[in-house]
């Protein structure tokens, strides 16, 4: 990487950003993963290493989900943006230089802001703990780059209109960057109580709504008909998705707060939004597994396609789940409990990462132009990411029930406590299965740089596609 610093641009080789970005995401997502196997045995196992202040849960906690969320998710984001932007365009990537500075700047900055977070320097407000200084240094420093350099090759594309992938690349860093300027508004201009709670919520609501969701969404619209060799099924129906996103998933958030005294009409209104998220979902899963059509033996035959489907898959009972999650009925019942943590591994860890997976997959594959390394450890690692995250997801969705129960039925803490042992102990074996897949997946795709026979042209997956 330090070469290409001070290189001249047109020096740079093209996908030089886009494969540090993807090895770089799947690093921290070892780093995450392996972090919250940790703290899911401090959860199963209450004696597991005590006695250390920096091994504490309370400090490790936000370190694991930053982690992910900024490591691993949004690093494959990068990635796969740097990447597809211009290849649909049909152009170079606008500047590779600005690229891989963006790349080391995200390195070294999350570095920093995670050790702070070790340490116990927060902002103490969940999901946005980060401290105000790294705040504005992750927007002008790692977002708005990014941005420049996806916005710029879109502009700067030769080829006619702009595909639905790009649409939802183009707005969902400048929709990010927005919550991230108002969701830290609370540390930027000292609010708080109810304001500082309500924009706690708004910032963790939309950095998924707008930003995870939709850029996951936007890789499958890419890599499947791309590795399939089928046309999209619908544009129309990826245009609807793109502004009913924009419209339904933007709520207010206040279905975080349904017991706080926050206007009646607001919580009314988050809920019905927050149910009108079916819309575009069932808009996304229904293209996209109408595009699969006369394809499907590659759900079984391809590593990209099945991670890919699985995501499409996944975003069924996630929509379904968190649409009525939100409703005065059920609200009432499982917040505050373990369902609510399923529900979010089940957009990070299930949808999220079953799509960027396939992204950094296919990406590293075709910019490298060398076959994988293993297909058995691909294989390894889309069973052991799948059966772990189904374990974690169905354990933690009875433990959040039986804390639902125990709540509402006013049973003792440490009744509650011991019901829900074991759903523990299966949420951690979950999570080290996941953790084992990530660290055969890295050893997989590092050999592929290394010693991956080369592809010749016209021999990369989405050019066999066409064969068929």
């Amino acid at each position: 990487m330090l070469k290409y610093l001070f290189a001249k641009n047109e020096d740079i080789p093209p996908g030089t950003t886009a494969i540090f970005f993807g090895f770089s995401s799947i690093i921290w997502f070892v780093i995450g993963t392996g972090i919250g196997s940790f703290n899911a045995a401090k959860l199963a196992f209450p004696d597991f290493v005590t006695g250390y202040e920096y091994f504490a849960f309370g400090k490790m906690r936000q370190v694991h989900v930053l982690a992910v969320i900024l490591g691993w998710i949004s690093m494959a984001f990068a990635m796969a943006m740097t990447y597809i932007t211009p290849a649909l365009g049909n152009t170079r990537l606008w500047s590779e230089k600005l690229g891989v500075w963006n790349v080391l700047i995200w390195n070294v900055g999350l570095s920093l802001a995670l050790t702070l977070l070790w340490m116990g320097i927060s902002s103490g407000r969940e999901y946005s703990d980060i401290i105000w200084p790294i705040d504005l240094a992750i927007i002008f420093g790692v977002l708005f780059p990014l941005g420049a350099n996806v916005w710029m090759t879109i502009v700067t594309r030769r080829t006619q209109g702009i595909y639905t992938t790009n649409w939802f690349f183009g707005t969902g860093i400048f929709m990010v960057i927005i919550v991230f300027l108002v969701g830290n508004s609370p540390e930027f201009f000292n609010l708080t109580g109810l304001s500082e709670a309500y924009m706690t919520w708004w910032f963790a609501h939309n950095v998924l709504g707008l930003w995870i969701t939709p850029v996951a969404a936007a890789i499958a619209y890419y890599t499947v008909p791309k590795v399939t060799g089928n046309p999209l099924y619908s544009h129309r129906i990826g245009h609807l998705h793109f502004w009913s996103v924009v419209i339904f998933y933007s709520t207010p958030a206040a279905h975080h707060l349904m017991s706080a005294p926050l206007p009646e009409w607001l919580k009314s209104f988050a809920s019905v939004e927050g149910v009108l998220i079916l819309v575009p979902a069932i808009a996304f899963v229904s293209n996209l597994l109408l595009t699969m059509t006369g394809k499907w033996h590659m759900f079984v035959e391809n590593v990209e396609i099945k991670f890919t489907i699985t995501g499409v898959l996944l975003a069924i009972p996630l929509n379904m789940q968190g649409g009525f999650q939100q409703t005065r009925a059920i609200n009432w019942y499982i917040h505050g409990t373990g369902w609510i943590v399923a529900h979010a591994h089940l957009a990070l860890l299930g949808f999220s990462t079953f799509l960027e997976g396939a992204a950094v997959y296919y990406g590293i594959q075709t910019l490298l132009r060398r076959k994988l390394y293993s297909l058995t450890l691909a294989n390894f690692h889309f069973w052991f990411l799948l059966i772990g995250f189904c374990t974690y997801w169905i354990s933690m969705t009875i433990a959040g029930l039986i804390q639902g129960a125990g709540k509402i039925y006013e049973v003792p803490y440490i009744d509650v406590v011991i019901a829900e042992h074991p759903y523990m102990i299966a949420r951690w074996v979950g999570g080290t299965m996941v953790f084992t897949g990530n660290v055969v997946w890295l050893y997989n795709m590092w050999m592929t740089a290394r010693v991956g026979t080369e592809i010749p042209v016209g021999r990369l997956p989405h050019e066999l596609a066409y064969e068929r």
